[in-house]
């Protein structure tokens, strides 16, 4: 599972625009403009299908409808030794 969540994180935009860095979110012809993708409706649909299933697989969060973040990765725990 974390093979795919890295592996969908590396093909999304990593740009000043990108869901990376944009803390509030972006809407599918958002990600669909970064991504120099058409915008029409029926490639921002497209799109926004395919934001939805990283959704489901717990890549992005949608935060309010049609507005996508990526998903804060846990915080990590400290290592305790047992000696």
């Amino acid at each position: 599972m974390a093979h795919h969540r890295r592996a969908a994180a590396a093909r999304l935009p990593r740009d000043p625009d990108s869901l990376e860095q944009n803390t509030d979110g972006l809407r599918a012809k958002d990600i669909c403009h970064t991504l120099g993708t058409r915008t029409e409706p029926r490639h921002t649909e497209g799109m926004r299908a395919k934001l939805k299933r990283l959704v489901s697989r717990g890549i992005l969060t949608e935060s309010e409808p049609g507005l996508f973040t990526l998903t804060q990765p846990p915080p990590a725990t400290p290592e305790t030794s047992s000696s």
